[in-house]
């Protein structure tokens, strides 16, 4: 049994049946991703408390908000606290933190600990990134590929690599249209396979074109070798240029300007970024059941596109795909402080 507690900017829960007070090692694990930030607070292995902050990246401190939320809900100091791992794009910034790992092990072992030991493929969907990981038994890595396509060079977006599974374009998407993030997933899906084929079966000089100056600029850039503008690697047959949240907008309002109603305009970028996972998951293979994480897992539309494009049922992490990694920081960060009980 849990308490929560929720604002629009944060979610916090801790578990009521669980006295810290009678834990021997407390730790915390915390993962600042683009566009949320999350804290994980475990107590003697066992799950404790957590929180999820929704901010961007940019803001230095999330990492210490959400960890004081989390601690706040708990009724913990931080003073109470063993160990603290960071991980994320932003682990740098996680003050106190003794060590951090990588977000691909973290993924790899938040899994483990939930769904253990029946999840080997991890696939991790982010706001800006798409990573597919193996792991043996007790959630170690023992291979990953990250990105589904080309790389190219983008001055405006930090990810550098267009074409990979991004959940921010959808937020992106989704504001643009004017629809909860939390729908977008269940709208897509009213848009019948047949339909969204139909749609995708125009010829291309008959699509919407993007016109955006950012993608001109890219397009003459010598690395890209011209392929994001002229549709050498699109993800599905042309209809988007490509899967990026710097040109989300202009790439909706192009496909509005079309003729596509909303449903469908969800339904192709749902598509698109099952599509980059999937091609992704299959230059790796797959090893056991495919658990999915990241912000991207609680989106149905990509989730059952994605299972239906490798024929098999995937599982999602409890209690949010969103805390895997921080999840499985907190468990690296119990790891190190038994050690280091024992080395002293």
């Amino acid at each position: 049994m849990g308490t929560e507690h929720f604002n629009w900017r944060e979610y916090t829960w801790h578990n009521a049946n669980k006295d810290w007070r009678k834990a021997e090692v407390i730790t915390a694990g915390v993962d600042v991703g683009w566009s949320t930030s999350k804290a994980v607070i475990m107590a003697d292995g066992e799950l404790l408390a957590y929180s999820i902050l929704w901010s961007s990246v940019d803001n230095r401190d999330n990492a210490q908000r959400a960890l004081e939320a989390a601690l706040r809900d708990a009724g913990i100091s931080g003073e109470n606290l063993n160990y603290i791992v960071g991980t994320g794009c932003g682990e740098a910034e996680v003050v106190g933190a003794k060590r951090t790992v990588s977000e691909i092990a973290c993924h790899a072992k938040g899994a483990n600990y939930c769904l253990c030991p029946s999840a080997r493929t991890v696939l991790a969907l982010g706001g800006r990134g798409c990573i597919v990981i193996h792991c043996n038994q007790e959630g170690k890595v023992t291979a990953f590929l990250t990105n589904a396509s080309e790389p190219g060079y983008c001055r405006e977006n930090p990810c550098n690599a267009c074409g990979a599974a991004q959940g921010r374009g959808l937020e992106v998407v989704a504001d643009y249209l004017g629809m909860p993030i939390e729908d977008i997933g269940s709208i897509s899906l009213k848009v019948a396979d047949k339909r969204l084929q139909e749609r995708l079966a125009v010829p291309l000089d008959k699509r919407a074109r993007v016109q955006d100056w950012i993608l001109e600029e890219i397009n003459k850039e010598p690395v890209t070798g011209g392929h994001l503008l002229d549709g050498g690697m699109p993800p599905l047959g042309g209809a988007l240029s490509v899967v990026c949240d710097v040109l989300a907008k202009s790439q909706t309002s192009a496909l509005l300007r079309n003729g596509w109603s909303k449903e469908e305009v969800l339904a192709i970028y749902s598509a698109a970024l099952a599509h980059q996972a999937a091609m992704l998951v299959k230059r790796i293979g797959i090893v056991g059941d495919v658990a999915v994480t990241g912000g991207v897992a609680k989106n149905v539309g990509v989730v059952r596109r994605l299972e239906k494009e490798l024929r098999v049922k995937s599982v999602i992490p409890e209690p949010d795909p969103l805390l895997s990694a921080a999840l499985g920081a907190a468990v690296f960060a119990s790891d190190f402080a038994k050690k280091a009980v024992r080395t002293t």
